[in-house]
């Protein structure tokens, strides 16, 4: 019978990725498969990126590119869809019911990582449309997440301050990190765009890890909450949007800091809240989300690059392609954008 009720949800949630590319998710600029390679979005040219394609969706949690590049997926709370990247049309979907949720998606374009009601985590993959794995927990984990390269899966857990890492193929333990301290009673952890860290994050507070050596950084604390974060692909730049004193006055603000050292690099504020930050490839280049806007700074000359202005008001994710040419970014309002360098 459960079998029958996943077969069910799966042509269900086919359906609807069908009808969300075929109406509402129509790309207001189409890019033929034939059209000529979009330019590397750079700091010279940053200001300058237009939504080539736009997708509406009803909700929307989180975006993801595919490693290659040609294909991404968007996540909601109970759901996930994998779009092709040039005519959005949906590849593949999966649908876990409103019992559970989902914790996140493979980087690889296969794997929908969700939730079970005993502590568990289930491998699902939509091109084959099978389950692939089903890792036990300890504890249930508010959290799960797969590493850049898609090789692991981390949880934290909600008994101890623990992040679990599995090896995604075989199901096995890696290791147990531990180490953060923290008073709060809520905490969770992302995984560096380096590849070998992992940030613990606790309210105000967010601390690197290194994960082969388990290794823990300098403690670096804030003024308010932290609403973003993002490490660097080279490892070498931290950062986080939280609110802090700036010229005596209390605004929000985006602060570059060397995650080794602690040190404070630079810092930019905006009069509204920032929701999401990316780093290009090369981590020469900060996007930023604000209201109605994504801002860019030079992480060379620590000085602004030019923004953008978005038809959607909360932008929560943004990441740039695995090439450089294009800059995803989702909003609460169920707005995905893809957005290029005009050519």
């Amino acid at each position: 019978m459960q079998t029958i009720k996943k077969i069910l949800r799966i042509l269900f949630f086919g359906a609807f990725l069908l009808a969300a590319a075929c109406t509402n998710g129509q790309p207001a600029q189409e890019t033929p498969s034939s059209a000529p390679q979009a330019s590397v979005i750079s700091v010279e040219n940053a200001s300058s990126l237009q939504s080539v394609s736009r997708l509406d969706v009803s909700q929307v949690t989180s975006v993801k590119w595919t490693l290659d590049g040609k294909a991404f997926w968007v996540q909601s709370t109970h759901s996930a869809g994998l779009y092709d990247n040039q005519t959005l049309q949906a590849i593949a979907g999966y649908d876990v019911g409103e019992s559970t949720y989902i914790y996140d998606v493979s980087p690889d374009g296969r794997l929908v990582a969700y939730a079970l009601e005993e502590p568990a985590v289930v491998l699902y993959d939509v091109l084959d449309r099978q389950e692939v794995g089903h890792i036990a927990l300890d504890s249930y984990s508010q959290q799960a997440a797969f590493s850049p390269d898609g090789s692991m899966l981390g949880a934290i857990s909600s008994d101890v301050w623990q992040i679990t890492l599995w090896d995604v193929k075989s199901g096995e333990q890696i290791k147990a990190l531990t180490g953060f301290e923290t008073a709060a009673p809520i905490y969770s952890f992302r995984f560096g765009d380096d590849g070998k860290t992992v940030t613990w994050i606790a309210r105000a507070t967010i601390q690197p890890m290194d994960i082969a050596s388990a290794q823990m950084g300098p403690s670096i604390r804030h003024e308010d909450f932290i609403s973003a974060s993002a490490l660097s692909p080279d490892g070498k730049l931290l950062a986080t949007a939280a609110a802090g004193t700036v010229e005596g006055e209390f605004k929000p603000l985006v602060t570059i800091w060397d995650p080794h050292t602690a040190a404070q690099l630079a810092g930019f504020s905006d009069a509204d809240t920032f929701s999401a930050l990316a780093f290009s490839p090369d981590s020469k280049l900060l996007a930023a989300a604000g209201k109605d806007k994504i801002l860019f700074w030079d992480m060379e000359s620590m000085q602004a690059a030019g923004e953008i202005s978005t038809p959607a008001e909360f932008i929560h994710a943004l990441q740039f392609s695995p090439d450089g040419r294009a800059l995803i970014s989702a909003a609460s309002e169920g707005i995905v954008q893809i957005w290029h360098i005009p050519q």
